[in-house]
């Protein structure tokens, strides 16, 4: 009888040792999927069989014949390249080095395009990068009001773009638990009030599926607003 007794409190034990061990390991089991996730993005874009892939094993081939050490070389020459660019970056060579790229590229048809749009999503990121593209800054964004649905974004810069007459703001919204990307939304002014809150708070946030979100957020009118 005592033995029987004693069942429910030793599944009550075990289930409470299950729960405070799975919040203990919870952290690091978010941060292996963001790296894995973000190891199987890259895999998709440069792995050996992606079309930089090959380009990078037919570097390494001047050098070895097997395709895995070629693969490795081609990778270590890239590096090689980053560190001296870097070098002469940090030499006071920046504005040359930006020259040479802005003359080689921004000049041909629709790659200088994509090179100008990744060049201010770098310098927004980037603390020695042009003052003109900082200032990224934390919103909420109302869809039914001030008090309906709404969502906390990113402001990546305060000007407006108007559509039909209208003023709205472009908007990143992060997606849950890999803030990596998210949707893109164009939010109209009086739907979006200014959050002060650290972009690394809201990554957070996410991150952790609205754990960690404040209590209370201190908003105040975005830039620009009405």
């Amino acid at each position: 009888m005592t033995e029987k007794a004693d069942m429910p409190g030793l599944w009550k034990r075990l289930v409470r040792y299950f729960v405070a061990g799975a919040f203990t390991v919870l952290p690091l089991a978010i941060t292996i999927v963001a790296i894995s996730w973000a190891i199987g993005f890259l895999a998709d874009l440069v792995g050996p069989d992606t079309f930089l892939g090959q380009q990078f094993s037919n570097v390494g081939l001047q050098f070895a014949t097997n395709p895995a050490v070629a693969y490795g070389i081609g990778w270590l020459t890239l590096l090689a390249v980053v560190v001296v660019v870097g070098f002469l970056v940090e030499s006071g060579m920046r504005g040359f080095v930006s020259r040479v790229l802005n003359t080689a590229i921004r000049h041909v048809p629709l790659v200088g395009k994509v090179y100008d749009t990744s060049q201010q999503l770098v310098d927004m990121l980037d603390a020695g990068g042009d003052d003109k593209m900082k200032g990224m800054s934390v919103v909420y964004c109302s869809f039914d009001g001030h008090d309906g649905v709404g969502v906390l974004a990113l402001l990546p810069k305060k000007e407006t773009v108007t559509i039909d007459g209208s003023q709205f703001y472009v908007v990143l919204v992060p997606q849950s638990p890999v803030p990596i990307g998210g949707g893109l939304l164009f939010m109209p002014v009086e739907s979006v009030r200014h959050v002060d809150m650290a972009v690394d708070t809201l990554m957070s946030i996410y991150v952790s599926m609205g754990a960690v979100a404040p209590a209370s957020i201190p908003t105040g009118r975005a830039s620009g607003q009405s």
